[in-house]
């Protein structure tokens, strides 16, 4: 059996989880030093980041899957009226150009059509040109191929098993945010946490006034979706590994809390709720139809 890995690339945090079959069987998780990412452009700090980590937990796969966060992408999901199946790309490919704001030869294109009696609904993902290509390059240095990369928002959601509600994951310096709608992001966000990781208190009131505000502003931007006391609030991260963790949540998100539940077997020690957005890359075995605006076949950019 082929090792996976899937390699979680926050702004402040790396991870790196490796699976054999349907088992999880190494983990890492790294602080970025300062000056790895700058604007979302990796430096050499994040090679040597990336390569110490494989090396002192003896990772053996040599294939990656990259999960980026938001940083230097844009998003749009919009709907074509029913047309034939061979004039779909230069649709999406008309209207991602029309749609998001930065030059069209800047950036990579990727999307996902679902069909219905009244169309497709299309949801494409932009990303810089310079920020991907130094990725792969960056990973590559660091001994890795890297197969495929997916925006962070869709591998975690994907790894919590999460089509409708909110989730949160709580890392040691960021968290991240989102919205998800009938299978659909319609909203995130990673943020930073000020406070330091050992003061879980303090981490927590940072989480708890920041969602209240990133919900605030969701429901002015997405006010065709209902977000209520009733609205399930996944959670995945730190949560696991503290006492009462969830109990916690409980006390301060006005949510419906509820935890992911395992998709891979793992020891009994596998701190696997820190993964999930590795296990969504690790998960996806289809990759949805890529495009590139000026090649006319984009392979690294995954909607």
């Amino acid at each position: 059996m082929t090792a996976r890995l899937g390699l979680d690339l926050g702004t402040r945090e790396l991870r790196l989880l490796q699976a054999d079959g349907r088992r999880l069987t190494h983990h890492a998780e790294v602080l970025l030093p300062e000056g790895a990412m700058v604007d979302g452009i990796p430096t050499s700090l994040l090679t040597t980041t990336v390569r110490s980590a494989l090396d002192a937990g003896a990772f053996t796969a040599e294939r990656t899957r990259v999960a980026i966060a938001e940083t230097g992408t844009a998003f749009r999901d919009f709907r074509l009226p029913r047309l034939a199946g061979s004039e779909l790309s230069r649709a999406v490919a008309f209207e991602g150009r029309r749609l998001v704001p930065m030059e069209a030869a800047d950036v990579y294109f990727a999307w996902h059509a679902s069909r219905d009696s009244n169309g497709y609904a299309v949801y494409l993902v932009a990303a810089r040109r310079a920020m991907i290509d130094a990725v792969v390059a960056a990973v590559g240095a660091a001994g890795l191929q890297v197969e495929r990369m997916d925006l962070k928002p869709l591998a975690l959601a994907r790894g919590m098993g999460v089509s409708d509600g909110l989730l949160l994951e709580w890392g040691a310096a960021e968290a991240t945010l989102v919205l998800m709608v009938h299978g659909r992001p319609r909203f995130f966000r990673t943020f930073s946490l000020d406070a330091p990781p050992e003061d879980a208190d303090a981490q927590l009131d940072e989480l708890a006034l920041s969602l209240n505000a990133l919900v605030k502003f969701m429901r002015g931007a997405a006010s065709d979706v209902q977000i209520s006391p009733a609205t399930s609030l996944a959670l995945g991260g730190r949560f696991a590994f503290m006492d009462d963790g969830p109990q916690q949540a409980r006390g301060r998100f006005d949510f419906n809390v509820v935890l992911p539940l395992p998709v891979f077997e793992a020891p009994a020690d596998f701190p696997w709720q820190a993964h999930l957005a590795g296990i969504g890359l690790i998960r996806q075995g289809h990759w949805n139809s890529r495009l590139s605006p000026s090649q006319g076949g984009d392979t690294r950019v995954a909607a």
